[in-house]
């Protein structure tokens, strides 16, 4: 169930939009047709607006219930006044109770439609994602469909809906062109900028929205992980943000906003969560109408960067960074990585430290030394994180997570979301908010992500108590590794090949092609540098959308970066 405060939240931004778009022209809107596939009709994507409106068609006289239900979530697609075309199709008092801000699901395919009896009916989706109120987009498995159930009065000589699922209904296609992804920016240990995705619809309340939500504070995976500038009960003065000329004018009421540390970190996430919204360059901090000067030592508005990074591995018996058909070596790193009979290795994205598993285990590398951190059996593949911890998971018990520094420090916490899992992999993200578990089920995989919890000098301390499935993947798991902080790619059996897939937190995934007899796949800060290695040391780089090209035939071992 949505709280209240966020159905109100909503309802007040339904009022919002149906201004603005009062007072846009309508020559500034992308028209999409009420039938047929939604197609956007605006050229010039670069205006401040940026409005996408669905034109929507109420009920017609002698319509069947199937012809309701198809035509009511037509016209769901269009939020212009609080859904009022798709309240027609409602019957009266229902149409002031049903809720359209209770998320959305989304679906992909047909829709088969059968009656239930004379006064109910139940359409069959293949649902792809669930999209819950505050605007966090979780995938769904592929597979079974979900039945959801329609009821239905007679309101004079015409059938109206008696009862409706809360929130929108939707294909994916409009999904993604009437709504729009956005992260929100809250910040971690060391004032780093961490990313919470949201999708919103596309309306010129859209920077309103994106305030509220960041008010009202990270979702519940990063509610350890990070923080907020937002003291608690701080409101909008004016309940919207007016954005004129590409000036975002943020005018903020409440206790505790005098205080400097948190005006220098709001605008730290204003700056970062509005960058995304059409029309706003600027943005400016007001409190009760009184602007507030940017602070003199800003924090930086910019997550920890993401640069594209080159593969390491193993080529023709040498460690390192591989360019072409060689391997570079790693200054205080190969040497030693060469002398341990590797078989996976992890090495931090500064170069400095490096996590290598071999027969006795896993042992740190740093400054010239080695040490074995972990002898637990069943061992898998290390990672290190941006802070230079190697973390360390067993396969026969993965609920324990054990994190080390070169120079000692260890502590083990507790992951009991991955009790009695099939865990093949377990990976830090860049930046070190979000930790993912790559986890085989027979013939299906998925991808779970945790918020990993800092102390303030960026110890690794724990993992969020909450873990979503950010990807669902067909087929037994093999590998993966983040591409950067907010995209991760999979890789899965698909006959006698490895298929690629490539998704993130909030995202929809894509598959990318698959390699013959693939077994190792690395990110690299970019799709461009993701590269995959076969059982039989073939190297490939992504060609076009979904080819791979064959870059080199003598990798051993493909490591991964962090």
């Amino acid at each position: 169930m949505i709280h209240t405060r966020i159905r109100r939240r909503a309802k007040r931004l339904a009022q919002l939009a149906l201004a603005a778009v009062a007072a846009v022209s309508l020559a500034a809107c992308a028209a999409v047709p009420g039938d047929g596939p939604v197609q956007l009709g605006l050229s010039d994507l670069q205006q401040a607006e940026r409005l996408v409106q669905f034109s929507a068609s109420g009920p017609s006289a002698g319509d069947s219930q199937e012809q309701l239900v198809r035509g009511f979530l037509l016209a769901a697609n269009s939020s212009a006044d609080d859904y009022a075309v798709a309240r027609e199709f409602l019957a009266t008092p229902y149409a002031s109770q049903w809720d359209p801000y209770d998320g959305a699901l989304v679906y992909e395919g047909t829709k088969p439609y059968r009656a239930d009896g004379e006064n109910a009916g139940m359409l069959s989706l293949a649902i792809v994602a669930n999209v819950d109120a505050a605007g966090s987009l979780l995938p769904v498995e592929s597979g079974a469909s979900t039945e959801l159930r329609f009821e239905f009065v007679r309101q004079g000589e015409e059938w109206r809906i008696s009862s409706a699922p809360s929130g929108v209904i939707v294909d994916r296609s409009s999904f993604t062109t009437v709504w729009s992804a956005h992260q929100l920016y809250f910040l971690g240990p060391g004032e780093r900028m961490v990313a919470d995705p949201r999708w919103f619809l596309s309306r010129t309340a859209l920077a309103t929205e994106v305030v509220t939500s960041l008010i009202e504070g990270p979702s519940a995976r990063l509610s350890q992980v990070v923080h907020s500038g937002f003291p608690p009960g701080v409101r909008l003065t004016k309940g919207t943000v007016t954005v004129a000329d590409g000036l975002a004018r943020v005018d903020l009421t409440g206790d505790g906003l005098e205080n400097d540390l948190a005006q220098r970190e709001i605008h730290a996430q204003l700056r970062s969560s509005l960058q995304s919204v059409p029309g706003v360059n600027r943005v400016e901090l007001l409190i009760d109408g009184v602007a507030v000067a940017d602070p003199s030592n800003p924090i930086s508005d910019e997550p920890a960067s993401q640069g594209a990074m080159k593969p390491v591995g193993f080529v023709d018996g040498t460690f390192g960074i591989i360019s072409a058909a060689e391997a570079e070596p790693i200054t205080d790193i190969s040497e030693f990585v060469e002398s341990l009979d590797a078989n996976a290795v992890s090495v931090s994205r500064s170069r400095t430290v490096a996590a290598v598993r071999n027969s006795d285990g896993v042992s740190i590398i740093s400054g010239g030394s080695v040490a074995l951190i972990d002898q637990r059996r069943a061992l898998l593949e290390p990672s290190v994180d941006d802070d230079l911890w190697a973390w360390t998971v067993s396969a026969a018990d993965p609920t324990v997570i054990r994190v080390t520094t070169a120079d000692g420090a260890q502590h083990a916490f507790s992951a009991p979301w991955l009790a009695d899992l099939d865990v093949r992999t377990l990976r830090v993200a860049p930046g070190g908010s979000l930790v993912a578990a790559y986890i085989n089920d027979g013939a299906n995989s998925r991808v779970l992500v945790a918020g990993v919890i800092r102390d303030n000098d960026g110890v690794p301390t724990g993992v969020s108590e909450q873990a979503d499935v950010e990807m669902w993947v067909g087929g037994e798991a093999i590998d993966f590794d983040w591409v950067d902080s907010q995209r991760f790619v999979a890789l899965s059996k698909q006959g006698n090949a490895g298929k690629v897939t490539v998704g993130g937190p909030g995202m929809f995934s894509v598959e990318q092609g698959s390699v013959p007899n693939a077994v190792h796949v690395a990110g690299g800060g970019s799709r461009a540098q993701i590269r995959v290695a076969t059982s039989d040391g073939e190297f490939y780089a992504p060609q076009g959308s979904s080819g791979w090209q064959q870059v080199a035939n003598s990798v051993e071992l493909l490591g991964k970066r962090g």
